[in-house]
């Protein structure tokens, strides 16, 4: 278990330690709920929609050199053989 402790500010922000935002890929922009259970707080990363997980899959693979003409040629030699 992982535990760090933070200060709330003036306007009753805190940050949410890199180690946690890493490791629940929370970004800049996202959502996150609060939830409470008996005594304890619970943050949770809200679920990002459709396009957001486009994004997210679009980002993480990168840049892509494709050349459709050639890929499907090359696709049609490999089926026809």
């Amino acid at each position: 278990m992982i535990e760090v402790e933070m200060k709330v500010g003036p306007k009753g922000q805190v940050v949410i330690p890199s180690v946690f935002r890493k490791n629940f890929n929370i970004r800049s922009g996202d959502k996150v709920i609060f939830e409470s259970d008996g005594d304890k707080l619970v943050i949770k990363r809200a679920e990002r929609g459709g396009v957001d997980k486009l994004k997210e899959i679009a980002e993480s693979v990168g840049e892509i050199d494709v050349d459709s003409d050639k890929d499907y040629d090359r696709r049609m030699k490999e089926r026809l053989g």
